[in-house]
């Protein structure tokens, strides 16, 4: 059995994921057993906290620890170009589809908090999807602005008709910017946002799980919806992986991550 283990403690929830994802990936397309640790305190109030078991499920039993692998990297092997470089949205399919298979396949999101999240949250309602990434963003390119993502919204209702949209923001003035125009056709959930220009998960919260629930909650949440329209980010990626389908649209093509 290999241990993997995931040490990046400045980087966001799903940037750590999709780099312990390419980990698993890696053992498991060599057919090796593997034990996940994954270390970092912006996401548990307890020093040394192994939070892979607090939010994913281990595929197998704690055997003799034959190897350590350390990935470091995002994407690795298995992510080249999910969102670095432009392509279409249909090869970004393409490229996660490996990533969603392996995911289910080994019941990795088979916890209580993806279990018990309300799959009918939307109600029957036909909803468009929307992600307007803001915050710490700034580092890896210009930010959308909340104008320009709303003639994004505003373009494609003109194509099609939805009953409702659902809104995933790190920022608190996003939020209220489409409150004001949206109304009561904006859904969103409580998730923990702030402003200016420092991520979410480099404040000091109280409860630091609730940063990852939150995070993982607007992500699924988020893949349920009839169609998205998203930033390339690691969040949107993992949206995309937990229910992978052509129904989105990436609207920047200027994002880069370093």
């Amino acid at each position: 059995m290999n241990k993997l283990i995931i040490n990046r403690n400045c980087c966001g929830f799903f940037s750590d994921f999709l780099t312990t994802l390419a980990g698993i990936m890696y053992n498991n397309d060599n057919n090796e057993k593997f034990y996940v640790e994954w270390y970092n305190n912006k996401y548990t109030n307890i020093n040394n906290e192994n939070i892979y078991n607090l939010f994913f499920k281990q595929p197998y039993e704690l055997e003799d620890i034959k190897n350590v692998f350390t990935n470091l990297t995002p994407y690795g092997y298995y992510f080249p170009d999910a969102v670095n470089t432009i392509h279409s949205d249909l090869d970004v399919f393409k490229n996660l589809k490996n990533a969603s298979d392996t995911l289910f396949k080994l019941g990795i999101t088979n916890t209580p908090i993806f279990n018990n999240l309300n799959k009918n949250y939307f109600n029957g309602f036909k909803t468009l999807g929307v992600q307007k990434r803001g915050t710490d963003h700034h580092d890896h390119g210009e930010i959308l602005s909340d104008s320009f993502v709303l003639n994004c919204i505003n373009n494609e209702m003109k194509n099609n008709s939805y009953d409702k949209v659902f809104l995933i923001t790190d920022d608190e003035n996003s939020l209220k910017f489409f409150q004001k125009e949206l109304g009561n056709m904006l859904l969103h959930t409580d998730s923990t946002r702030t402003s200016g220009k420092i991520g979410v998960h480099n404040l000091n919260f109280s409860d630091k799980n609730k940063i990852a629930k939150d995070v993982i909650t607007d992500s699924v949440l988020l893949s349920l919806t009839d169609f998205k329209l998203i930033t390339r980010s690691n969040v949107s990626t993992f949206s995309l992986i937990y229910n992978l389908n052509e129904n989105f649209k990436y609207i920047d093509n200027h994002i880069k991550y370093t």
